[in-house]
């Protein structure tokens, strides 16, 4: 079963007296689910004083109304006095001030940042609080799930980066003797010579050594995962017949951030999912300016962080945002239905939307309802309850989708986020190189999945991987990587791949992955003319946008496709029973501006860099499991496919806001006999085409269509 809900409660608002009716309302939607948040600062207004006499109602008044529950707990606002009962608990930033806790400014009740998790009374009230929570409500009869932590947060209100109080540091200290076993281990290393534990400083700032920089990211993100995984304990060890999750703001992929805030300081997703019951993420696509393709990507960045286990949208936009006194667009019922059933063609079982009502209460006020007042609150329930019938008549098909299994992978190295913060006091490089790549994937209509640089595993469903911006590689993601590739794997580098090591230090041409794998060595950093370099693939011209600066290669044996007067730029060099292929240069976040603006320099190169890559993946003996054949064009590109299975049947979502028909073409085998399109009802035949089916699907008001097979 969907759980299909909207987020209804952040204390005191909606009043009480609109309780009743909306619980009414969002059932008569079609909706299953309500989201309650649990405010600490709201629940406990003095220490020991417990007051839950609101969502005791609200509990019941979602039973009555035949809605399941979902509870999050809001432990990091947190009451006005914890200062005053945990003395010494103040969060301190990097330039040693004390951090002065105040109001969200769209939160009603509670301190933000609050007291530091590590100081030990701070998390033994936290914990205390998650502990009368569960134990008052996980026998509510109604209750479906727990959401443990809302967007990762823990630093809001901090205008400087946190956190550096002496439990902290003291922490950081702790951990780094357990990965390095012991202080002399970390001198040896990292080539240092510290005597005591208290020489060894955070690496506050941009442009610091490297070494201790990215040790303070990593142990940044490493503290926020534990705290996440410390709250899902509490919870799970309480309440074990309920799924636990926690949704950050964005995926791990997106937090590449500037100074002062560190990459990747909400936590890693993967080690999330590795021990919790599922992983979500917030998506406001109107309000952050996104399409359906890049929410589409952010959800498939979550779903390969689950492997497999639960997805959950946990906040997806209800209505028009709300900030302050700006405008912005509305939400409109075809637009949100093909949010929703984005998230189910990639496997989600909750989506949530914020929230119910528009808000009241600070910069959020008036917006963000589904059932708001901006006119369009009734065309989307319309929708809405359209999309619950069709869950409710395809229950078991959707219970038993299955998203196709990726053969294509796409690197992420957090280690390289921290390189790159450190350096530029930004992480958007990688983190775009990386969009980069996955977009261009998705408008080939290629599954692909994202492969973490500590969940190696994943790569035995893999047959070709692309390493966009991998600056960093330690010898154990070689040794693996390395036992890939010559176990049949195609290996995509860009320049510079594996230069360094997780201690931050430079690593010679000679000593890198590409080298020990191929015998093929970089020859240094050459300047970029202009904003493309042109290869020869297949007979082909191509144009690919390139960023930075080229990085040319010597070396015998392989094949170049690409040249530069000191020597091949790109290459593909076999290696064991798989191959390696060079692209000297940076092609995936010069990629990521162009395909976004018209206006970038790099967007003639655009729909090169798609062909390369789609040329690429058919080269690794991958077979394409849906083609665009119309629209044609341009238009092509605003296509989203997602393939699957159920109950032995193939199930296919084509997404298209530009287009009353799309025609697909599949390899053949497919579809045994005609398919139905089940938002219209309408019969869609399969015609052959050499070995390959093709089906013109007419899109629905939604722009978008749903394929059921026989």
């Amino acid at each position: 079963m969907i759980r299909l809900g909207a987020q209804y409660y952040r204390a005191p608002f909606p009043n009480r007296r609109f309780w009743r009716d909306d619980m009414a309302r969002m059932a008569d939607a079609g909706l299953n689910t309500v989201q309650l948040w649990v405010l600490w600062g709201w629940c406990e207004p003095s220490p020991d004083d417990f007051r839950f006499d609101d969502y005791d109602e609200l509990i019941a008044l979602a039973d009555e109304a035949g809605l399941g529950v979902v509870l999050s707990t809001i432990a990091e606002l947190q009451p006005y006095w914890i200062h005053k009962q945990v003395p010494g608990s103040e969060m301190v930033d990097h330039m040693g001030h004390v951090v002065i806790s105040s109001n969200r400014g769209e939160g009603h009740f509670g301190l933000t940042p609050g007291g530091c998790t590590d100081h030990p009374g701070v998390w033994e009230r936290m914990a205390g609080f998650l502990e009368q929570v569960v134990t008052r409500y996980r026998s509510a009869p109604n209750l479906v799930g727990w959401d443990a932590w809302n967007e990762l947060r823990w630093n809001v209100n901090a205008d400087g980066q946190v956190c550096h109080c002496p439990y902290t540091v003291n922490r950081y200290h702790t951990w780094l003797d357990a990965v390095y076993g012991g202080l002399e281990g970390l001198n040896a290393a990292w080539d240092t010579r510290y005597t005591l534990w208290e020489q060894v400083l955070p690496g506050k700032f941009p442009r610091s050594p490297y070494t201790t920089t990215m040790a303070w990211q990593h142990f940044l993100t490493w503290r926020a995962t534990e705290l996440g995984l410390a709250r899902y304990d509490v919870v799970k060890d309480l309440d074990p017949d309920h799924p636990v999750t926690v949704h950050g703001g964005a995926p791990t992929v997106l937090y590449g951030v500037r100074f002062p805030e560190t990459s990747l300081n909400r936590g890693n997703d993967w080690d999330f999912a590795d021990e919790m019951d599922g992983i979500g993420c917030s998506s406001f696509p109107t309000w952050f300016h996104f399409s359906d393709a890049d929410l589409a990507m952010r959800i498939e960045c979550v779903r390969s962080a689950a492997r497999g286990k639960r997805v959950w949208l946990s906040e997806l936009q209800g209505g028009r945002a709300a900030n302050g006194f700006q405008s912005h667009d509305p939400v409109r019922p075809e637009n949100q239905q093909r949010w929703v059933w984005t998230g189910v063609s990639s496997g989600a079982d909750t989506i949530l939307f914020w929230c119910w009502r528009d808000e009241v209460f600070g910069s959020e006020s008036s917006g963000f309802g589904l059932a708001g007042a901006d006119g369009l609150a009734e065309p989307r329930l319309a929708a809405m309850r359209k999309t619950s019938d069709l869950m409710s008549a395809y229950k078991e098909e959707l219970a038993s989708y299955m998203p196709h299994t990726p053969a294509v992978g796409v690197y992420f190295s957090p280690q390289s986020y921290y390189l790159h913060w450190n350096q530029e006091g930004d992480s958007g490089l990688p983190q775009n190189a990386i969009l980069g790549y996955t977009r261009a994937l998705l408008r080939n209509q290629i599954p692909y999945t994202i492969i973490e640089e500590e969940h190696l595993d994943s790569l035995e469903d893999v047959d070709i991987l692309f390493m966009p911006r991998a600056l960093v590689i330690d010898e154990d993601q070689a040794v693996a990587l390395s036992e890939w590739v010559e176990g049949g794997g195609t290996l995509v580098t860009e320049a510079e791949c594996g230069a360094f090591g997780r201690n931050g230090l430079y690593r010679y041409p000679g000593e890198r992955l590409v080298a020990e794998l191929t015998g093929v060595t970089e020859l240094g950093r050459r300047k970029l003319d202009g904003n493309s370099v042109t290869v020869q693939l297949d007979g082909a011209t191509l144009n690919l946008p390139a960023r930075q600066w080229l990085a040319p290669l010597s070396g015998e044996g392989g094949e170049a496709f690409g040249l530069h007067p000191d020597g091949p730029l790109f290459l593909s060099v076999p290696a064991g029973e798989g191959r390696v292929v060079f692209c000297g240069t940076y092609m995936g976040d010069a990629y990521f501006d162009g395909s976004s603006s018209g206006e970038s320099e790099y967007a003639p190169y655009a729909a090169d860099f798609e062909r390369f890559i789609a040329a690429l993946v058919q080269e690794a003996g991958i077979e394409m499991p849906a083609l665009v054949l119309s629209p044609e064009g341009e238009a092509a590109r605003d296509v989203h496919v997602r393939t699957g299975y159920t109950l032995g049947r193939p199930m296919v979502y084509v997404f298209c806001e530009q287009a009353d028909r799309v025609t697909l073409s599949f390899p053949g085998g497919t579809f045994r006999g005609p398919a139905s399109e089940i938002i219209s009802g309408a019969e869609v035949e399969l015609c052959e085409d050499g070995e390959r089916q093709v089906a013109a699907i007419p899109m629905s008001e939604w722009g978008m269509a749903i394929l059921l097979g026989q």
